[in-house]
């Protein structure tokens, strides 16, 4: 029986034959239009900072620092644990960094994916904290 088994085997020949590993609805490529990939993958970046670690609802900013060589910020965590940032600076989970930082307020650019695999430059807001009872 054994012996049979392997001879029917060895004679398959799957032309003409349904394969059941095939999908049953294929893309059909035509050559006058080329294949434009939407979802082209972009590298993140790899954290290589504490703060690229934190979501930026994590973080507030406490100080700011007005100097003429560039103004420097003083943002906390949850635990309370500070960290210093300038221009430049990378910060948040999704690769934000450092814009500006104004008077009252750190402004952060992001790269955020859409649900069509797009990337798309999102701007947000840290604003400093004002002391109980000020205006």
């Amino acid at each position: 029986m054994l012996e049979a088994t392997r001879r029917l085997a060895a004679t398959y020949d799957p032309k003409g034959r349904f394969d059941p590993f095939e999908p049953l609805f294929k893309e059909e490529k035509t050559e006058a239009q080329p294949v434009v990939s939407r979802s082209r993958k972009k590298k993140r970046r790899r954290p290589r900072t504490p703060l690229e670690r934190i979501s930026l609802a994590q973080l507030k900013v406490s100080a700011i620092i007005r100097s003429p060589k560039g103004n420097l910020a003083l943002v906390e965590d949850a635990t309370g644990k500070g960290y210093v940032i300038r221009k430049g600076t990378y910060i948040g989970l999704n690769s934000g960094r450092v814009v500006a930082i104004l008077k009252d307020k750190v402004i952060i650019e992001e790269e955020t994916e859409n649900l069509l695999g797009e990337y798309t430059i999102q701007k947000r807001e840290l604003k400093l904290q004002k002391p109980a009872g000020e205006l």
